[in-house]
């Protein structure tokens, strides 16, 4: 999926709100992608959906921020 995309991948803090058993539930996730905005917002939507296992109708992306890396490597 991101192997396709030509950039480097980052680290992102995503802040999200979702309706679950009739009840708003705001946390966040940290997940890596490319620096770009639409599909940072994609992912992330789909990682949430599966994780909290609900639609991804009822996800919504709060806010989002790129992690400080300090140099390490991920790969």
């Amino acid at each position: 999926m991101l192997k396709n995309k030509v950039g480097k991948l980052k680290i992102f803090t995503v802040d999200y709100s979702i309706l679950k058993n009739n009840k708003i539930i705001n946390n966040s996730i940290v997940m890596q992608s490319i620096n770009d905005p639409d599909e940072i917002v994609r992912l992330a939507k789909l990682d949430i959906s599966t994780k909290e296992r609900v639609f991804i109708q009822n996800v919504k992306i709060l806010r989002f921020k790129s992690v400080p890396s300090h140099g390490h490597n991920l790969e």
